[in-house]
């Protein structure tokens, strides 16, 4: 009885081992009627992130977090928000929401440890360039539907 569970043990330390770690914060500007002010998490989006302690700015996935994910957030074209996370699915798409506002939404993903903590502005642009790709190329098995559809684009 004594095997099973230390069986039972060394199975989950073996998961738990195995599982991905990420760089998890959120950093947003924040409008209050006092003043303009940046939130308490300011350092997730410089190159402070790298000289905090890892037990507080990196965090282990779950099991079935297989992504590490940095999502930028942006209004009228302005900077607003970054999120750093683990993440089941990766998307590597911009979404654009918002009446009258503007705000762009644009994540990448990756799939080493701690690979969320790119924080240069050179990088920054690179992710949030790709919401002005989508009508010159064709997203994953877009062409093909089209195709089998009948439907013709420029690209």
């Amino acid at each position: 009885m004594n095997l099973f569970f230390i069986l039972i043990i060394l199975f989950f330390n073996k998961k738990l081992i195995n599982c991905l770690s990420c760089y998890a914060c959120h950093f947003a500007y924040t409008n209050s009627l006092e003043a303009f002010r940046i939130s308490e998490d300011g350092w997730c989006v410089n190159d402070t992130l790298l000289v905090i302690g890892k037990d507080e700015v990196i965090r282990p996935c779950a099991p079935w977090e297989k992504y590490c994910s940095t999502t930028i957030i942006t209004i009228q074209k302005s900077f607003t928000s970054i999120n750093r996370q683990c993440a089941e699915e990766c998307s590597r798409n911009c979404e654009s929401t918002g009446y009258g506002q503007d705000q762009v939404s644009c994540t990448d993903c990756c799939e080493e440890n701690n690979c969320n903590s790119n924080f240069t502005l050179e990088y920054y642009y690179s992710v949030m360039g790709r919401q002005f790709t989508s009508w010159t190329r064709p997203v994953k098995n877009e062409a093909k539907f089209n195709e089998k559809n009948g439907l013709k684009f420029l690209y």
